[in-house]
């Protein structure tokens, strides 16, 4: 979701170029069919997933080095899919449905809100992209140099790690707050008096440094190229660890399990990773024909936003540890609002209040005093107390002499 790529789908002074030919009505409409409608759906999955993955990733239990940075993957991933229902769906939906409100959206609201969304998204995604590789780094530290992952992995040095992407990532991006501006249409661009914006560029928007360098190249390589090279490399590193480890898995402990299956997730995760974001590196490339073009973006940009939706059902299907924690978290909830249903039904008996489990104990104690009375008899001068008999038993006739009956 480059820069450019949101740019080019605003154009600058509205979308006439397209809606005038037929080529250009079915680019819209492909582009209402991923970002009208399947994006939202998948931001709706996606972000109860995640909040899930965050209730999870939080419990006490998940404190290792890499949940830290799962942590993070997780924050990043649910911005990324709100920014991008919010910047992306109805912009999509006012370009092919035409309605006066989405309209009013994509001529006033979207130009004014473009430049410091992109920087949201920008930067986001930037924090997401080396976080995986981050995380990746540590797994492969974990898997293949074990005896050196106590020293280099430490808490400390992931936090530190962490918070240098984070701040690398905001001042990286500051550059795109003042490239571009929104400007009010003039009186005769302004259709039936109405007013609007259309997204122009500054002067250091048009500056070749920017336009070329720091929006292409740059980005390029600092988004698609290094990352998925490395991703690339050290799973398969890792993968190869993974075999050896399944081959000799008779000898391994628990511990080696774990690390195992965390990395197996890990290894998921950078495989769906690496699908989703190859083609926003192709769309990089000034190789289709405008339609085609919106078209791929279309696409490029849906699948940037299933990565961050997905992550979720990778963890539930693959990790054993997070599955685990999770039921744990379903049952506690389970048991706690069945508790509350249980003390929240009363019964109420001559204007005194009591629940139904204490009712119940109440009238057991007072039947068996009554009957621990009844069963007491004195003989010969003592108190003798009788053995407490079933109530078949306290119900047997008398007979005829008035003597009790003999239990048969």
């Amino acid at each position: 979701m480059a820069e450019i790529n949101l740019k080019i789908n605003l154009s600058y002074g509205g979308s006439d170029f397209l809606e005038s030919t037929a080529v250009g009505r079915d680019s819209y409409l492909v582009q209402f069919l991923c970002w009208g409608i399947f994006l939202p759906i998948v931001a709706l999955v996606g972000v109860v997933g995640n909040a899930l993955t965050i209730v999870v990733l939080w419990r006490r239990e998940m404190q290792s080095t890499t949940i830290l940075y799962l942590r993070g993957l997780v924050i990043t991933d649910t911005g990324i899919l709100l920014s991008a229902v919010i910047v992306l769906t109805p912009f999509s939906c006012a370009n092919y449905l035409h309605n006066g409100a989405l309209k009013y959206f994509s001529e006033n609201i979207y130009p004014v809100m473009y430049t410091p969304m992109n920087y949201v998204v920008m930067t986001l995604q930037s924090c997401n992209v080396w976080i995986t590789v981050s995380v990746s780094v540590e797994r492969y530290i974990a898997i293949c140099h074990p005896f050196r992952a106590a020293r280099l992995c430490t808490r400390r040095k992931t936090l530190l790690v962490i918070a240098v992407i984070t701040v690398v990532s905001i001042l990286y991006n500051v550059p795109r707050l003042f490239a571009a501006y929104a400007r009010k249409c003039s009186e005769n661009e302004a259709t039936a008096g109405a007013d609007c914006y259309y997204l122009e560029d500054t002067a250091l928007g048009l500056t070749y440094a920017y336009k070329t360098v720091y929006t292409t190249v740059l980005y390029t390589i600092l988004i698609f190229v290094v990352p998925l090279s490395s991703l690339f490399i050290l799973n398969i590193f890792i993968i190869q660890e993974l075999m050896r480890m399944q081959k000799r898995r008779c000898g391994t402990n628990i511990h080696d399990e774990n690390e195992a299956n965390l990395s197996l997730v890990l290894v998921l995760i950078v495989v769906v990773f690496i699908f989703c974001q190859s083609p926003g590196l192709v769309s990089q490339f000034d190789i289709f024909d405008l339609s085609t073009f919106m078209k791929w973006l279309a696409v490029s940009n849906l699948l940037f936003v299933v990565n961050s939706a997905v992550n979720f059902l990778i963890y539930t299907a693959f990790g054993s540890k997070f599955r685990k924690v999770l039921l744990r978290v379903f049952r506690h909830l389970y048991s706690h609002s069945r508790s509350i249903s249980l003390r929240g039904s009363v019964v109420t008996t001559n204007g005194y209040e009591l629940t139904a489990i204490n009712d119940t104990q109440t009238t057991m104690t007072l039947e068996s005093l009554d009957r621990d009375k009844a069963t007491t008899a004195t003989r010969n001068g003592t108190t003798k107390r009788l053995e407490h008999q079933p109530f078949a038993a306290t119900c047997a006739s008398v007979s005829s002499n008035g003597s009790m009956p003999t239990n048969v």
